[in-house]
């Protein structure tokens, strides 16, 4: 079995570093949690290695956020990870929509006037920022690259796969600054271009990255855990209740015994009986009650 991770390498003499990401069962468990379509899973289990593969610049306590919104047949692909490893994603589809055949017409339509969203968030302190693109390219990883080239002036190059079960992604990324090394960049990007999809889901990270770059010096860090995750809780979906308004969940407590909320990331059902909906009304926290889940 091969275990959910990140490894980092750092090449010193280029300027360089190297991201590998590893998520089988994180996108079993995302895409187990609602029924996708084939194409549209694999766009989401795409989404999912990016967002992970980008999480290795967390240098606090927060969490990483990719959205691509559009028009299209997909409204929204989002997946975020946290500085613990934990990752989550959804995908949401307008109503009766029609897919396309394949996965580059499917993307097409999302790229359609369709923006790109990273979002970085502290999770106590500190500033949210964002920033907003256009989707470019014709895969999710090229329009990360885009991202990267134009608004962080990054070169990049990222690969993914992903085969229904396993996923895997690499990528390399040039930083400022100079570098001792002037081909340096040129070999990492031509390494690359020779590693096959099979080669990545087949082969274990640490031994895709030294046939890869045996040659290079490098450094290499400790490989941190990926895992499923939601942070979804009882109390949370309670604040979000009380925000609907007094006469909301008044109108709510009157047509409905029960009103029950589920997590579009991880599908658990919050149930809040009349007596938590007046608790609710008042002001006051819910009963926290075996109606949990």
């Amino acid at each position: 079995m091969r275990d959910d991770h990140l490894q980092r390498l750092v090449f010193e003499e280029i300027n360089a570093r190297c991201i590998w990401v590893q998520l089988d069962g994180v996108t079993r468990a995302v895409l187990s949690r609602a029924e996708y379509p084939p194409l549209v899973a694999d766009q989401l289990a795409r989404a999912l290695l990016v967002t992970a593969t980008m999480s290795s610049g967390i240098k606090f306590d927060g969490r990483i956020t990719l959205q691509l919104q559009s028009a299209g047949p997909v409204s929204l692909l989002m997946a975020d990870c946290d500085h613990d490893g934990g990752v989550r994603g959804l995908a949401r589809l307008q109503e009766d929509a029609e897919l396309p055949s394949s996965e580059s017409a499917l993307f097409e339509a999302l790229a359609d006037d369709g923006t790109l969203a990273l979002t970085v968030e502290p999770a106590r302190h500190g500033r949210r920022w964002q920033g907003i693109v256009p989707i470019e390219g014709g895969s999710v990883e090229q329009a990360l690259e885009s991202y990267f080239r134009q608004s962080e002036q990054l070169p990049t190059r990222i690969r993914l796969a992903f085969d229904g079960d396993r996923a895997s992604a690499l990528m390399i990324q040039r930083m400022p600054g100079e570098t001792s090394d002037e081909d340096g960049w040129n070999r990492l990007e031509h390494l690359v271009d020779t590693l096959g999809d099979q080669e990545m889901l087949a082969a274990e990270g640490e031994e895709v990255l030294r046939r890869l770059f045996h040659a290079e010096q490098r450094r290499i860090f400790p490989a941190r855990e990926l895992h499923f995750h939601c942070p979804c809780t009882r109390e949370r979906v309670a604040v979000v209740l009380q925000g609907l308004g007094q006469s909301e969940l008044q109108a709510l407590a009157a047509e409905q015994e029960v009103v029950e909320v589920r997590c579009e990331f991880c599908n658990e059902g919050y149930r809040f009986d009349q007596v938590d909906l007046a608790a609710l009304i008042q002001g006051g926290e819910p009963d926290d009650s075996p109606t949990v889940h």
